[in-house]
């Protein structure tokens, strides 16, 4: 699926419209809509105008950036239909779903500060100063606080959001919602890189259960490594520790394999996909079980090798 694929129907999604209305809209057949979004078709230049500016965004972000990744790396708000555009919508189309999620978990507004008291009149040794001569009062400035000194990069606390299994399916639908990810516990691990990090409540795909896999975000999916552990938020299917193997470019889809033994390897298209985490550590309160310091058919040989020199100095 091509990256303007994915733009477009993240868009109309995320404003709650229909196929049907959102052709409307831009005055084409759903069922060329439909091949836009699934990629068997590549909209020509003047529908890709009339997306762009009913949803306030440009052609160059549709056709180069991934807009929902964009979103979440940098803060863009979601682009919205224009209102003079707006006013035709039908009566009967859905709200947008961010002004559901607006309406529900919206921090309520501090209510305004009370009117300031009148300042009293500056004394007239003041005014002097416009006139350029010698001043009898000069209010005193503060000074400038100092700003905090810099810390050096790979020694600074990381501090990150904390998800645990209980809010694993409100992470899903909520995830890019900067008003839930500050609602959620936080945790700070040192030695840490810049960059940005998730800690995630492992399951049961995880070697200790309950454990917590801390990720860095992936924002380019070409880079994933054959073999490397990844914490993936799937659609649907919820947050999973997994090896992954990369088919972005072949297949557009990821193979994701498990280490744990009873749990299956399987594929997932990257429409699926809403976040991908590259495991960097993990946090856990048991310990891991006690190996042999060597293999047991290593200590019988040695044994038998002891009994042979023992034998020798015998003779």
């Amino acid at each position: 699926m091509t990256l303007v694929a994915n733009n477009i129907k993240y868009l109309r999604r995320m404003n709650g419209l229909t196929q049907e209305q959102f052709a409307r809209k831009i005055g084409i057949k759903r069922s060329l809509l439909g091949a836009y979004e699934e990629g068997r078709a590549n909209p020509n230049l003047d529908n890709l105008m009339n997306i762009a500016k009913i949803f306030g965004t440009t052609v160059d972000n549709l056709l180069k950036n991934d807009i929902r990744r964009l979103r979440e790396s940098q803060g863009v708000p979601i682009p919205q239909p224009a209102p003079h555009l707006q006013a035709k919508a039908e009566p009967e189309a859905p709200k947008p779903l961010a002004a559901i999620i607006d309406k529900y978990y919206r921090q309520p507004v501090a209510p305004a500060p009370p009117p300031a008291e009148p300042k009293p009149a500056v004394q007239p040794e003041a005014l002097t100063l416009e006139r350029g001569q010698p001043t009898l009062f000069r209010p005193p400035v503060p000074e400038p606080a100092a700003p905090p000194a810099p810390v050096p990069a790979g020694k600074q606390s990381g501090g990150m959001e904390w998800v645990s299994k209980g809010v694993a399916g409100d992470y899903l639908a909520r995830y890019a919602y900067p008003d839930f990810l500050k609602g959620l516990p936080q945790m700070s691990l040192p030695g840490l890189p810049a960059g940005k990090y998730r800690a995630f409540q492992t399951d049961n795909d995880f070697p200790m259960e309950g454990a917590t896999v801390v990720g860095a975000y992936v924002n380019n999916w070409y880079d994933i490594r054959d073999g490397g552990h990844y914490v993936v938020v799937v659609h649907k299917q919820g947050i999973l520790y997994r090896r992954l193997y990369n088919q972005v470019k072949t297949k557009g889809s990821l193979l994701l394999l498990s280490d744990m033994p009873g749990i299956g390897a399987f594929e997932v298209s990257i429409k699926d996909v809403l976040e991908i985490w590259e495991s960097k550590a993990f946090v856990s309160y048991q310990m891991p079980e006690p190996r042999p310091a060597a293999p047991l058919d290593g200590l019988s040989v040695l044994v038998q090798e002891m009994q042979r020199e023992i034998e020798r100095l015998q003779k």
